[in-house]
């Protein structure tokens, strides 16, 4: 089934007054009537590199960082000092959930994020032959296996799908407007789903449920210009630096499928891009990265938690679309796919969100499992 009549089907289906439930996200594995709110830290360490994760099952994030400050390596423990701060180290600085240090003797200094990004399992596994899964951290099938790219593209061309509609068929964002938070919009949830940026002061946050009608959002605060990469289809979501060949340009949806991931191009180059991959894949900048900018996936409720002063996107966007209820049917909780992967690893639900590291064409990811503080026996 193609996008276009998923998009169509849905203005159709959804067209009265009903209100999707919080069953729509799939949760993690676990318990959660037993489970304590509570911020549970990691330390690991992956491809060489010494990592700290932190995260909360029941207020549902997972970020992580590098453990050195300044060449120096830290020890972290989660923190109850409260939100925005989520861990401390043996200094006594206590570090936010962007790993800014907001107390302590290295107040102002920030923790390096990791190149990672939160989406659904079969997405990571088909994207990185052979991910390890934490604890366990054992590799799966193909592990070791390369792609070889034909006809220009720096991937199999065959494996570059259409999804429907064609270049700009789903419209970007290209001049997002915002709300406070008290001034919320009507369609969103607690339970609905958010991914925050933080640039110098600015807090915005951009609501799943326009971004699965977007896909990308061409925003700007103060001089930093950067775009919200989202694929509803395989939940993932990335910041891209816009300034191209020293020029602020605009990324749109080519209306490509790689790997059931979407593919970008910016409108200055017409590169296509990969999001996963995280670099251009045809055209003039094939092979290049754009630099990134830290999110937090979350829900709305822990959201407003953590930064009650945020920015809000709004549903003002200039497009006539069904905000608030999901193109895609039972696509988020199902195993099915609705485009083919190069791989399927079945060692975790196709749907279950992860917390993904890349590292040296590596990845590892975590589950919110080990992130939920199980009650005192």
């Amino acid at each position: 089934m193609k996008r276009i009549g998923l998009f169509l089907g849905a203005l159709i289906v959804w067209a009265g007054s009903c209100e999707k439930g919080d069953e729509d996200m799939l949760l993690p594995k676990f318990n959660t009537h037993n489970a304590v709110p509570g911020v549970v830290v990691i330390e690991d360490e992956f491809q060489g590199q010494q990592l700290v994760l932190a995260g909360d099952a029941v207020n549902n994030f997972i970020v992580s960082f590098s453990r050195k400050v300044n060449g120096e390596l830290h020890n972290f423990v989660a923190s109850d000092a409260g939100f925005p701060i989520i861990m401390e180290d043996e200094k006594g600085n206590q570090w936010d959930i962007f790993g800014e240090a907001v107390e302590g003797p290295d107040k102002g200094q920030q923790l390096v994020a990791t190149n990672a990004i939160m989406g659904y399992w079969f997405s990571i596994a088909t994207f990185f032959p052979g991910t390890e899964i934490y604890p366990d951290n054992d590799p799966g099938k193909h592990a070791g296996e390369t792609i070889t790219g034909t006809d220009g593209w720096l991937v199999p061309k065959n494996e570059v799908v259409s999804g429907g509609p064609g270049i700009d068929g789903i419209p970007s964002v290209d001049n997002p407007m915002f709300t406070d938070a008290a001034g919320q919009e009507s369609f969103l949830k607690g339970t609905d789903l958010v991914v925050g940026i933080k640039i110098g002061d600015e807090i915005r946050a951009y609501p799943h449920d326009i971004l699965d009608w977007h896909e990308i959002v061409n925003d700007q605060v103060d001089d930093t210009a950067f775009a919200i990469i989202y694929c509803p289809l395989t939940g993932t979501a990335a910041a891209w630096d816009r300034k191209i060949q020293g020029v602020i340009s605009t990324f749109g949806v080519s209306g490509l499928l790689y790997n059931s991931n979407i593919v970008p191009y910016d409108r200055k180059t017409h590169t296509r891009w990969s999001q996963l991959l995280d670099k251009g894949v045809f055209g003039e900048l094939s092979g290049k990265s754009q630099k990134h900018f830290h999110l937090v996936e979350t829900t709305w409720s822990t959201w407003k938690q953590l930064y009650p002063d945020t920015w809000l996107m709004s549903s003002a966007t200039g497009h006539a679309r069904s905000y608030g209820n999901y193109p895609y049917g039972d696509y988020r909780n199902s195993a099915r796919l609705i485009f083919d992967v190069k791989y399927e690893d079945d060692r975790l639900h196709a749907k279950e969100r992860v917390h993904a590291i890349f590292i040296n064409g590596v990845a590892r990811v975590y589950r919110f499992e080990s992130f939920a503080i199980k009650p005192a026996a």
